[in-house]
């Protein structure tokens, strides 16, 4: 179960600069910025595999353009990466990507929620037992840990990615479940103004049907109804029947969107 921000992207000042400017270091170790004249992308290791970059947008930045693209395909193959992967994707920011050479790797369906009948009592089937609080620090590794149990490579998240997560939004809320003071799944929810996004949800694989996603997904909806959030969006993977079920029954619809992840090889 996979929750991606869906921020509007609005176009800064243009720069009439054509100078290139590389800030991160040579290694990249870590997720950085790669300026190219006024064209800035996050890049880094992607968690599944060392030797492939990932490569992201900045909110509320424009379109790249497809000389910056190739320009940072070559900045990545210089510092050793082999391949490329780039974050989720509207369908119309794809467009200068295919033309540098990129292809589609995956795609997500998109679904919303209108936030006019969200359930107040706990969910249905849920145990006991089942406690949902405010995650603390030391809760990040534990969370980590279900996370990479609940998904394939792929979609795992690693520390960073969890901090991208949070941090993604201005607002945002981290719990996670309990049972018998067992750690077994998380949320992450985020709010930009009166638009809400689940970021990620992960429960425990033996803690199937027991409640415990349906259990985090009303607590992010109550919690952005009482800040006056008009729409919730989750993203997830076109085969993750479970996940689409779960949503659906929980009052998501399905929309029109999609958002596209796409992949490259360098050089």
């Amino acid at each position: 179960m996979v929750g991606t921000p869906l921020l509007a992207r609005v176009a800064p000042a243009a720069d009439p600069t054509t100078q290139v400017q590389e800030t991160p270091d040579d290694t990249m170790s870590t997720r950085q910025t790669v300026t190219l004249g006024s064209e800035r992308f996050r890049v880094g290791p992607w968690h599944a595999d060392p030797v492939v970059a990932y490569l992201a947008l900045f909110p509320e930045q424009p379109r790249p353009s497809v000389e910056g693209l190739r320009r940072c395909c070559e900045r990545l193959s210089d510092v050793g990466y082999s391949s490329i992967i780039t974050s989720a994707l509207h369908t119309v920011e794809a467009d200068p990507f295919l033309a540098a050479g990129f292809e589609e790797y995956d795609r997500l369906r998109v679904l919303a929620h209108d936030l006019r009948d969200v359930p107040e009592s706990p969910s249905a089937g849920a145990p006991d037992r089942l406690r949902l609080r405010r995650a603390r620090r030391r809760d990040h590794e534990l969370a980590l840990a279900v996370d990479g149990r609940a998904f394939p490579a792929f979609w795992r998240l690693d520390r960073t990615g969890l901090d991208e997560a949070i941090e993604a939004t201005p607002r945002t809320r981290f719990r996670v479940a309990e049972i018998d003071d067992e750690i077994v799944g998380y949320a992450v929810t985020g709010r930009a103004g009166d638009q809400g996004f689940l970021q990620r949800l992960a429960t425990e694989p033996t803690r199937t049907r027991q409640g415990v996603g349906s259990s985090l997904v009303l607590d992010a909806l109550r919690w952005a109804g009482r800040r006056r959030v008009r729409r919730m969006l989750v993203n997830t993977q076109y085969d993750n029947q479970r996940a689409l079920d779960l949503y659906v029954g929980l009052g998501f619809e399905l929309t029109p969107t999609d958002l596209v992840v796409l992949s490259r090889p360098i050089p």
